[in-house]
């Protein structure tokens, strides 16, 4: 059995044939379909996502997207097997071990899109160019699912600032992916920064693609918190690092092994040194238990914060991070459910408890900061603005370019449910309220890496709206009444807490 790349030469050795494509991905399809006369041909999609599975409904027709067990009721006299995926070469091992397609497939042919073209194309030119002293950063979801503010920010931004202070764009050139280059023009007047647009990957324009793919091929390190399939085909050489967005309960929602499309991650902990491993299918080897670099801006927080977002002076602040449930369009995938109730938030679910809420942060002299998560769907969620309660959305903070840990070192307690923030809070050591009302319904929907979850939660369980309350007057009056539990999961939890993440990620890679 061969891998056979589809061209316009071997279209007669699947004329008269259906085609049966691995991956579920529309814009491949698009792609496939404009360019070859194929679309009457296809019968149905293999993916390995159980959430990807079921129908997709294509140009008018529905086609079934099954599971790879499905692959042995597939006549292969009569059926051709396509890849429709940026790791086709996976693909095409993992379908080498499957004996259904072993026995029966002789040619297994992956389709490549215009990105996969270019890339293809570039590698080889520069395959045999020295590596360069060049540096690239990328943070943020797949291009597909742009959310603004999220191309230039979390560990990876931590990770640059901490090299632009300490002096590395001197020996190496310190470049960004990012969707619009033109809005960092203040930051490339540092001495070797420079900021590329992820879409020039399929630019039409020569410049721009020849910028781009240079970086790409040439740079000895890649450092990204989210999507990494931009980087699939790098060099042996080069060094590509998964520093992720952060350690908290919710579990991935589709398991990919990633052990081949990168070669270290970062971690906190060797506790999620274990979970990642089996999350994400990595070796031992390729976790670097450093610390996360954007939690070293806990320990520096931005400065006038109130005047920047609008906040009043109070005696005390409380920060509340709820995780989204339902996710903004283009990110469909990712949603959970609705939350009901008037609010659109756990626990507070009706206007009249928010204005109790209000009342009770009053007469404490606190103010409670909401900020939603970059994910959210907004207009899921209600107008929760009153005196003593402060709504902060991803695109204020994105205009101010203030990222969230700049901001949790304000913050003499916060209230979390499963995101990562909480554990990113937990290095501070303060009080933490969880709300949990939805604990069974969130285990059933997306999973934990935790099987007793709770167990692992360092802080106060809150599961009604009273207990909200409760622990808002707790945090009113100095009481911690959690306090011995989140230490011991603070020792469990982090490995370091002394704000020197960053240096020490530069240091376990050599940079």
């Amino acid at each position: 059995m061969k891998l056979e790349r589809l061209v316009q030469e071997n279209m007669e050795s699947v004329a008269g044939k259906g085609i049966v494509c691995y991956g579920r991905s529309e814009s491949y399809l698009r792609e496939l379909c404009a360019r070859f006369p194929l679309q009457d041909k296809l019968l149905g999609i293999i993916d390995d996502n159980k959430r990807s599975q079921g129908e997709l409904l294509f140009r008018g027709r529905s086609l079934p997207v099954m599971d790879p067990s499905d692959l042995s009721q597939i006549d292969w006299k009569d059926n051709i097997l396509l890849i429709t995926d940026d790791y086709y070469r996976e693909r095409y091992e993992a379908l080498c071990q499957n004996s259904c397609v072993g026995e029966n497939v002789n040619i297994i042919y992956f389709f490549a899109n215009q990105e996969t073209e270019y890339e293809l194309a570039y590698r080889e030119h520069y395959q045999d160019h020295a590596l360069e002293n060049m540096i690239v950063f990328r943070s943020g979801p797949h291009g597909s699912a742009y959310v603004k503010g999220m191309d230039f920010s979390d560990n990876a931004r931590a990770l640059f600032e901490y090299m632009l202070v300490q002096g590395y764009n001197e020996r190496y050139r310190l470049v960004w992916l990012v969707k619009n280059p033109q809005e960092f023009e203040e930051w490339q007047k540092f001495k070797n920064v420079e900021f590329l647009s992820f879409d020039w990957s399929v630019s039409e324009n020569r410049e721009e693609r020849d910028r781009y793919y240079r970086a790409l091929c040439l740079a000895k390190y890649i450092f990204f918190t989210d999507a990494y399939g931009f980087a699939r085909n790098c060099r042996s050489d080069q060094t590509r690092i998964q520093l992720w967005h952060g350690c908290g309960f919710k579990t991935r929602v589709n398991f990919v092994r990633c052990e081949k499309r990168y070669e270290y991650t970062t971690v906190i902990s060797e506790v999620y040194s274990k979970i990642h491993q089996d999350v994400y299918g990595l070796r031992a080897d390729q976790m670097l238990v450093t610390g996360y670099a954007k939690q070293d801006w806990l320990f520096c927080p931005v400065k006038d914060w109130q005047e920047k977002l609008g906040v009043a002076k109070a005696r005390k602040y409380v920060f509340w991070l709820p995780t989204f449930r339902t996710a903004k369009t283009g990110l469909d995938n990712l949603n959970e459910y609705d939350l009901e109730g008037q609010t659109g938030l756990p626990i507070v679910s009706t206007y009249e408890e928010l204005s109790q809420l209000d009342e009770i942060l009053h007469s404490l002299n606190m103010v409670l900061v909401l900020k939603l998560h970059p994910f959210q769907d907004r207009e899921k969620i209600g107008r929760v603005d009153m005196e003593n309660i402060v709504a902060l959305d991803n695109e204020q903070l994105a205009d101010l370019d203030i990222h969230i840990n700049q901001l949790l070192g304000h913050a003499d307690a916060m209230i979390s449910d499963y995101s990562s923030a909480a554990v990113d809070y937990l290095l501070l050591d303060r009080p933490i309220g969880f709300t949990l009302d939805d604990v069974e319904e969130y285990a059933e929907s997306r999973g934990f890496v935790f099987p007793n979850v709770k167990e692992w939660m360092p802080g106060k369980e809150l599961f009604s709206f009273e207990d909200f309350c409760s622990f808002v007057r707790e945090i009113g009056a100095d009481v911690d009444s959690t306090r011995a539990k989140r230490q011991e999961l603070r020792k469990k939890l982090h490995r370091y807490r002394d704000g020197n993440n960053c240096k020490r990620i530069a240091e376990a890679l050599g940079v």
